[in-house]
């Protein structure tokens, strides 16, 4: 399985982008909203070199969240993955945010790690339920909305453009 990696490594400089990051998303926010994270989590985006860094990690963990689903038995290696994919969210935030008002508790990462677990689970119960209308799959779709909510709220709190200035 693919892990995408921080956007300091040489593969991603390899890309051919010679651009800075801020000069290719200064229209953008910082942090995509709430649906580019689930269109990254159901995989129609966060594939491509050009896709925002955290859909690419965001779709990776929809599908490490996937894999454990499938196949419990390595669920260590997955969770060490999961881990990594949520410190890279969390140092490409840091690096390039300033938090605002107070800090939160839990990290941007661990949202999207929470996020992306509760999206595999609710497209599961609707795939295996008896009845759509069952109460575990509304429910899983409920909780997944309120997360999405919660990210928005989040991600209004984070300002960014870090700005470096020499001294």
């Amino acid at each position: 399985m693919y892990v995408p990696q921080p956007d300091s490594t040489q593969l991603w400089r390899a890309s051919g982008r010679d651009t800075s990051f801020e000069e290719r998303f200064a229209e953008r926010p910082l942090l995509p909203d709430w649906h580019e994270l689930l269109a990254a989590f159901c995989g129609h985006i966060g594939d491509q070199p050009e896709d925002h860094a955290v859909t690419r990690w965001a779709r990776a963990l929809a599908e490490l969240h996937l894999h454990r689903r499938e196949q419990s038995g390595d669920a260590g290696g997955i969770d060490e993955l999961r881990a990594q994919l949520v410190s890279f969210i969390d140092e490409w935030v840091t690096s390039r945010a300033l938090p605002r008002g107070a800090a939160r508790a839990e990290s941007l990462g661990a949202v999207v790690d929470a996020m992306a677990a509760a999206h595999v689970r609710a497209v599961h119960l609707l795939r295996t339920a008896e009845k759509v209308s069952d109460e575990q799959v509304h429910a899983a779709w409920f909780l997944l909305a309120q997360m999405a909510d919660g990210w928005t709220d989040r991600a209004a709190g984070v300002v960014g453009p870090r700005i470096r200035r020499s001294a």
